[in-house]
C-alpha cells in the first residue's frame, strides 16, 4: 500500500513540474498585459525550464544515485512547493519567476528519477513504473497546454494556477504518507573520485551515447514541430490546423505511452522499436513533404506521436535493466545532457526550412532518417 502512494505522490508531482514549465504557454500574450511585462518576460517563464534542466541533469543524477530517498524528496518538496507558492502572488511577475525557477530546480530530479525509481519501489515491474511516470509527464503538459486559454479566458489567471496548486499540494502529502516504503539509503554514497571513475564507465558504453543522441533527435522533432509547424504550414493556407495537429499528437501519444512500452519490453524488443519508430516516423514525415493535405496534416502528424512518444519510456527502461542501480542516476543525466545538447542545437534550425511545408517535412523527415541510422547501431536487448 505504501509503495502504491509513493508511487502516486511522485506521479502526481511529474504531472506538477510539466504543467508548471507551460502554464502561460497558451495565454502568452494575455498574461503579459495582465502581469504588465513583455511577451518575451512571459516566455522566460518557460524558457526557465530547459536552461536549468541543461545545467542540472548531471549533478542531479550523481545526488540521486548518493542519496535516492534523499533527493527525490527534495525534488518533489521543490516542485510541490512552488505550485502552491504561486497562488500567494499571481499578479507578480517576479514572485512567479521564482517560483518558476524553483520548480525548475526540482524538474531535473524528478525526470532522471524514472529509471532509479523504477528498479527500487517496484523492480519487479519496472516497465509499469516507467511507463505510469511517463504518462503522468505528458499529461501534464497536455493538461497546461489543452486547457489553459479555456481557464484563462473565463476565470482569469488565478485559476491557471488553482488546480495545479490542488495537485502540487496533494502530490507532497501522498508521497510522504508512502515515504516509509523507500529504503533509507539508496544510492552509493561515493565520494568525488569514485564518481569521476563512474562517468568514466559510462562514458565507455556506446549505447549510452547512442541513447542520448536518439532521444535528443526525438525531442528535436516534437519540439521544432510545437514550434514551427504553423509557420511551415502558412504558405499553403494551413496554419490554423497545427495547434490542433500538435494536440492530436500528444494525446495519441499518451496512448502509445499506456499501451506500447509494457509489450516492447516484456517481449525484449526495447531496440528494434526504437528503429521501427524512427523509421516510420521518418517515412510520416516524408509522406506529408509530399503531400500536405488538411487529412494528411490531421492523420499522418498523430500517427507520428503514437509511435514517436513511447520511446521515451523504453529508453528509461533500458538505463533502469541494463545499468547497476548505483549508475542509474548518473546514466540518465548522461542520456539528458546529451540529448539536450542536441535539442538546443536544432532549436533554430527549422527555420532555414520554413519556405514551404514541402521544404520543413523534408527537414523533420531528414533527423527522422538520421535517429533510425543512429538506432542501427543500438546493441540488441536480446
Amino acid at each position: 500500500m505504501r509503495r502504491s502512494l509513493l508511487l502516486a505522490g511522485l506521479a502526481l508531482s511529474v504531472f506538477s513540474s510539466q504543467a508548471i514549465w507551460v502554464t502561460y504557454s497558451p495565454v502568452t500574450s494575455l498574461v503579459a498585459e495582465d502581469l504588465d511585462v513583455s511577451k518575451e518576460e512571459v516566455g522566460l517563464l518557460a524558457i526557465v525550464y530547459p536552461a536549468a534542466f541543461l545545467a542540472l541533469t548531471i549533478p542531479s543524477g550523481v545526488l540521486l544515485d548518493r542519496a535516492f530517498r534523499t533527493w527525490l524528496t527534495v525534488g518533489v518538496l521543490l516542485t510541490g512547493a512552488a505550485g502552491v507558492l504561486r497562488l500567494l502572488d499571481p499578479l507578480s511577475y517576479e514572485w512567479l519567476l521564482a517560483c518558476q525557477v524553483l520548480a525548475a530546480l526540482g524538474q531535473p530530479l524528478l525526470l532522471n528519477s524514472f529509471a532509479p525509481a523504477a528498479s527500487t519501489i517496484r523492480p519487479e515491474r519496472r516497465d509499469t513504473v516507467v511507463t505510469l511516470l511517463s504518462f503522468a509527464m505528458y499529461l501534464g503538459i497536455i493538461y497546461a497546454l489543452g486547457t489553459g486559454y479555456y481557464i484563462y479566458t473565463r476565470l482569469g489567471l488565478q485559476w491557471l494556477n488553482i488546480p495545479i496548486a490542488a495537485v502540487s499540494a496533494a502530490s507532497i502529502i501522498i508521497y510522504v504518507a508512502g515515504l516509509p516504503a523507500l529504503p533509507q539509503q539508496a544510492g552509493s554514497g561515493l565520494g568525488f573520485k569514485d564518481v569521476v571513475s563512474e562517468f568514466r564507465l559510462l562514458a565507455s558504453r556506446r549505447d549510452l551515447w547512442l541513447l542520448g543522441l536518439i532521444l535528443g533527435l526525438g525531442v528535436a522533432l516534437f519540439d521544432n514541430m510545437s514550434i514551427w509547424l504553423e509557420a511551415a504550414l502558412s504558405p499553403k493556407g494551413l496554419g490554423d490546423i497545427a495547434g490542433r495537429s500538435v494536440a492530436l499528437a500528444l494525446l495519441a501519444g499518451l496512448v502509445g505511452v499506456v499501451v506500447i512500452p509494457p509489450r516492447v519490453v516484456r517481449a525484449g524488443l526495447r531496440s528494434w522499436y526504437i528503429r521501427a519508430a524512427a523509421l516510420l516516423v521518418a517515412v510520416l514525415y516524408l509522406a506529408l513533404a509530399l503531400e500536405t493535405s488538411r487529412l494528411a496534416v490531421q492523420t499522418l502528424i498523430p500517427l507520428a506521436g503514437l509511435v514517436m512518444l513511447p520511446a521515451y519510456p523504453v529508453i528509461m527502461e533500458w538505463i533502469s535493466t541494463y545499468y547497476d542501480k548505483r549508475l542509474q542516476g548518473k546514466a540518465a543525466g548522461a542520456v539528458g545532457f546529451v540529448s539536450r545538447i542536441l535539442t538546443v542545437s536544432l532549436a533554430s534550425a527549422a527555420t532555414l526550412f520554413l519556405s514551404s511545408p514541402s521544404t520543413y517535412f523534408t527537414f523533420l523527415a531528414v533527423l527522422s532518417t538520421i535517429a533510425f541510422a543512429i538506432a542501427l547501431l543500438l546493441p540488441s536487448d536480446r
